[in-house]
């Protein structure tokens, strides 16, 4: 119990970014703020984790919507394939968007440099 309230304690007083934990030993001297799975983040690195979450899901939704495309063709079912088809544009257009905001993450120094707030 004493050990979570010192974390939160030293997450209060600034932790490091524990970004090494997901870049190969890449360190960063900004404030720690988020918790995305397990790691205590800075702002900017959590959003880049998340972000790289989202693709991987949306990857994996399309591998899977393939799969049930195929089976819907041998089943002859074209109003399927059609609503399969709809669903992989959407997921497609989502990888798109998060590898845009990605990129335009990895070029700034903050996201909210490159979106203007």
């Amino acid at each position: 119990m004493r050990e979570n309230k010192a974390q939160r304690h030293t997450l209060e007083k600034g932790s490091p970014c524990e970004v090494y934990h997901l870049f190969d030993g890449a360190s960063c001297v900004e404030a720690a703020k988020e918790m995305v799975d397990g790691l205590v983040l800075c702002e900017r690195h959590a959003f880049e984790a998340k972000l790289e979450g989202q693709i991987e899901c949306w990857n994996e939704m399309c591998f899977h919507i393939d799969l049930w495309s195929r089976e819907a063709r041998r089943r002859e079912r074209p109003d399927v394939v059609e609503l399969l088809q709809d669903q992989r544009k959407q997921a497609t257009s989502a990888i798109e968007r998060a590898y845009e905001d990605l990129d335009v993450l990895r070029r700034t120094d903050t996201p909210w440099k490159a979106w203007g707030t």
